[in-house]
């Protein structure tokens, strides 16, 4: 696993947990599955997620600065 991939998983319980991580190594190896392809999917899908928050948040942003009804002219 990259360090960069090991930063975005390692606040995660399936991660920082020692418990945890032994059953979620377990199931994968069960279904034939690298844990590092799972913690791949998981940094992936947290990007994904605050990119999304980042384009809310600039759509209400523009939405606030748009409104004339806020600003005095």
């Amino acid at each position: 696993m990259t360090p960069e991939t090991q930063e975005q998983v390692s606040d995660l319980l399936l991660w920082s947990d020692k418990e945890s991580h032994e059953i979620l190594k377990k199931v994968a190896a069960e279904h034939g599955i690298e844990i590092d392809a799972l913690a791949d999917l998981v940094a992936w899908e947290r990007e994904e997620l605050e990119s999304i928050r980042r384009r809310q948040m600039n759509a209400t942003f523009d939405e606030i600065f748009d409104n004339e009804h806020y600003w005095r002219k």
